[in-house]
């Protein structure tokens, strides 16, 4: 058996030849394109009037991994993304990966917390981002367990925004760190911990509503396979086979910007290549809407409804669905009728899934933002 220092040494050696060669990135790229397209034969198109978001029309997640990275998510993703426009998913840790390994400071947090109250989906990257592969292979799954699971779960229920006083919704998704997993460590926490816990290519590399357990991914950063044009020819397999397509990337910078700039020391240097630029994303973005495809949390995909304020949670969960577990979002697409009146209520976050909703009553609240209500196309009459 190779021991731990020989394994991350040989890991290392190899990602570093990987990336540094083109050629084998290329052409491994067109492997997996070639992969997903011969596993989902083009079809008939379904017509747009037969399909529905969160129940089976095709979309992407644009997933982030590692918050020490929140400055870069929220400078050159947060307007583009916008309010609830284009969604995604920010993975994050307790600690920032340099800086002496620091907890995150009240500003990281505020900046986190405000990517949530924009309707995109915070996830359990791992209380410390260790390697669950290499780390349950000395500790035990189970250490792993206690030591990098359970602990963000307990720093992010300690925390909540300077001002707002928002706090974090508890996450329903996992993101490996380096991807690393195999079937013990995703029978782990899945389903006592998480719905869904995503990792980097496996399969045809495509997802399918409501899916469990392990996810795939594909990492588009520029160190790594995909160009711009085989990602929308994914997107287009995805879009033809009504499936949804997982994207991994880490920092969102302009090309022009140096990460020397921020500081972090040489042995930041590997991390700062995993980075996209703003300009791929709007191309994304642009060929998501152009295909009419949905822009999916990992919750989301998963089935999985969440909201931002308890009160709201409470009243889906006493009035529509089961008291304990997972909020599926299925049994809310149906609910014609709502009475929200004198409950409390300050955010709407998860009205959005309610497709069918005909009426709402809201009075007596303290919602002072009532945009989400917009999303709602059967929505005929508003009680304030």
């Amino acid at each position: 058996m190779m021991d731990l220092y020989k394994k991350k040494v040989f890991f290392r050696n190899f990602f570093r030849y990987f990336k540094s060669n083109k050629i084998i990135r290329r052409y491994l790229g067109k492997k997996i394109l070639s992969n997903m397209q011969k596993k989902n034969p083009k079809g008939n198109l379904q017509d747009s009037a037969a399909v529905t978001p969160y129940v089976n029309k095709s979309g992407v997640v644009l997933s982030f991994d590692d918050s020490f990275r929140v400055k870069h998510w929220s400078d050159y993703g947060k307007d583009m993304f916008g309010f609830y426009d284009v969604k995604v998913t920010f993975n994050i840790n307790a600690f920032h990966h340099f800086e002496q390994e620091r907890h995150h400071t009240q500003e990281e947090i505020d900046l986190l917390l405000e990517l949530q109250s924009n309707g995109h989906e915070i996830v359990h990257h791992g209380y410390k981002h260790r390697n669950a592969l290499l780390y349950s292979s000395t500790e035990g799954i189970a250490r792993w367990v206690q030591d990098d699971i359970i602990p963000l779960f307990t720093w992010m229920e300690q925390q909540s925004h300077s001002i707002t006083g928002e706090r974090f919704k508890k996450p329903v998704s996992y993101a490996y760190p380096s991807s690393a997993k195999n079937e013990m460590t995703t029978s782990a926490i899945v389903p006592e911990y998480f719905k869904i816990a995503r990792g980097h290519l496996s399969g045809d590399n495509l997802v399918s509503i409501n899916v469990s357990g392990f996810a795939p991914s594909i990492c588009i950063d520029r160190n790594y396979i995909f160009d711009i044009k085989n990602i929308k020819k994914a997107m287009r397999t995805a879009k033809e086979a009504g499936k949804v397509l997982i994207l991994m990337c880490h920092s969102i910078l302009p090309d022009d910007i140096s990460w020397n700039d921020f500081g972090w020391g040489k042995e930041s240097k590997a991390s700062g290549e995993y980075r996209i630029s703003p300009s791929i994303i709007q191309d994304i973005i642009i060929e998501a809407k152009k295909n009419d495809m949905e822009f999916y949390t990992l919750a989301e995909v998963s089935g999985v409804a969440t909201f931002i304020d308890s009160k709201f949670e409470d009243y889906i969960r006493e009035n529509i669905c089961t008291p304990n577990g997972w909020i599926l979002i299925k049994s809310l697409t149906q609910v014609k009728e709502m009475d929200l009146s004198n409950r409390g209520i300050c955010n709407l976050d998860g009205i959005q899934y309610f497709l069918g909703l005909e009426k709402i009553d809201l009075r007596g609240n303290n919602i002072k933002d009532f945009r989400l209500l917009d999303k709602l196309p059967n929505l005929k009459k508003i009680i304030k």
